[in-house]
């Protein structure tokens, strides 16, 4: 007589897993996009970086064609929208654009700035926005003479 079960609830098991199991990976997937959005902010600010670094060992002679390829190439192939890299020589107290970056004599400021935006790759379900922007700014002082 203890071990009967009413017949009316055979099927609420399996609507309660169903709907636990559909949280359960939205909450997963979630933490997964965020750290896939770490992730690429990271290979912004270091390709931001790299292309300072070449870009302050020979601002005479370099070109702000290859620092770029350069930036991209760090970029590793993300899918980012409306990539924008900048090459400029910048005061070093305030971040500023002074002009061409390849009339930096040595110790003073250049900067690339790096923007893009970021696409999720899970939908945003309408409160989220669609594209984030990330921009980052590496500056160094030129050390050419």
């Amino acid at each position: 007589m203890y071990n009967r079960r009413p017949r009316g609830r055979r099927g609420v098991t399996l609507v309660e897993t169903g709907i636990v199991i559909g949280v359960c990976l939205i909450f997963m997937l979630a933490i997964f996009e965020y750290g896939r959005f770490v992730m690429v902010k990271q290979l912004v600010e270091n390709a931001a970086r790299e292309g300072t670094r070449q870009a302050i060992v020979n601002p005479s002679s370099g070109t702000t064609a290859a620092i770029q390829a350069t930036v991209t190439n760090y970029l590793a192939g993300q899918p980012l929208q409306g990539l924008s890299i900048q090459v400029y020589k910048a005061d070093p107290a305030t971040g500023a654009n002074l002009g061409d970056w390849r009339t930096a004599k040595f110790g003073e400021g250049i900067a690339v700035q790096v923007s893009a935006g970021y696409t999720p790759m899970l939908p945003t379900f309408g409160f989220l926005p669609a594209t984030v922007n990330l921009r980052a700014t590496s500056l160094m002082r030129s050390e050419a003479n």
